[in-house]
């Protein structure tokens, strides 16, 4: 038998010699070009079925691309496939192939020319935003009183930059839709995560409690699992820094609102007291900072103070506290009356 191309007398393989053979055996199908999808409002990347922020078009999306349009001769054993791009143009790559392997126990290489172009689509995420998709809604509240419009202002702008610094690793982070109430704002947001940790926050920064619900939405059939909307209430309290609440039959004036307490001044002991948020159901708002008086002290003794009444001007015996010491007679002093009796302020 005689090689198909050259006539020599060799071991032939598929009709042709070894050196025929080797030269006209090709390692891959190669298309007349291969793609790969970005995202036209992002620029993220469709990377193994997956959307990426890259920020540039690297080796391996373009690896990526043209291996997954390219058939490699299943006859080639231990195949590698590098790419070199040599040239862009626009949203064109020039790119060479360089494959190799071993057949019939030589090893082989070859080079292949290729295009690689890029097509403009639009991720998942983007097309979130732009349909208006959200997961979670932001409910801020105030309990027995309406939102003041400082309080909104502090809440957008916290909303903000809050969201500006979670976007950096959650693209869902974004507001839809900020909706004014007569009980409140609502903030409709892309993520429930982003929604989750920004409402914790809030409540960190401003007090209050957080109550959640949600309900299904939709369903996902290619995930076969319910698709659910949650609403998180932060519910400012009803009273502020320097306000009277009733709590445990005592009454305290609110000196400090944190995240996970508050503490209030006993006006009968004026010792400092610390109160969950938990209780707060049991607490309160009996008055407020307008309704402090000025009266003038009339007497002192070494366990009593003697004010005038501010409505009548009758005097009151009051007990004097160590914090009172510096106290004298004729000076002004505040006080507050609460339930027919009066508190002397310090």
């Amino acid at each position: 038998m005689f090689c198909l191309l050259c006539n020599s007398e060799e071991k032939l393989y598929d009709g042709l010699c070894k050196e025929c053979f080797l030269k006209e055996f090709e390692l891959v199908e190669v298309p007349e070009y291969a793609t790969f999808t970005v995202c036209s409002h992002c620029g993220a990347t469709l990377k193994h079925d997956k959307w990426v922020q890259t920020g540039y078009y690297d080796d391996e999306i373009i690896n990526d691309a043209i291996q997954k349009d390219i058939e490699i001769n299943p006859k080639l054993l231990n195949p590698v496939i590098e790419t070199q791009i040599t040239n862009n143009r626009g949203t064109v790559y020039d790119c060479i192939l360089h494959v190799s392997g071993n057949i019939i126990g030589e090893p082989i290489e070859k080079k292949y020319p290729i295009e690689v172009k890029v097509e403009k689509g639009v991720c998942s995420d983007c097309s979130k935003f732009y349909s208006g998709y959200y997961e979670a809604v932001i409910q801020l509240r105030a309990d027995d009183r309406k939102l003041e419009e400082s309080e909104i202002e502090e809440a957008d702008l916290f909303i903000s930059n809050e969201i500006q610094r979670i976007s950096k690793t959650n693209k869902l982070a974004y507001v839809t839709e900020r909706i004014v109430l007569k009980e409140g704002i609502d903030y409709e947001v892309g993520s429930y995560n982003a929604a989750h940790k920004i409402a914790i926050n809030m409540q960190k920064q401003f007090g209050g409690h957080i109550t959640e619900s949600r309900k299904i939405v939709g369903h996902d059939k290619s995930k076969s699992k319910d698709l659910y909307r949650s609403w998180l209430s932060v519910r400012l309290p009803s009273f502020h820094r320097n306000d009277f609440i009733e709590y445990d039959n005592k009454i305290l004036e609110i000196k400090k609102i944190g995240s996970h307490k508050f503490v209030g001044r006993n006006i009968h002991t004026y010792e400092d007291e610390s109160i969950s948020w938990k209780e707060y159901d049991k607490i309160k708002k009996i008055a407020t900072p307008n309704d402090i008086r000025q009266t003038t002290i009339t007497n002192i003794t070494p366990t009593d103070i003697q004010v005038l009444d501010p409505d009548n001007y009758d005097t009151v015996d009051l007990k004097k506290h160590e914090s009172m010491e510096r106290f004298n007679i004729g000076e002004e002093i505040n006080v507050i009356k609460i339930k027919d009796r009066t508190y002397i302020l310090i």
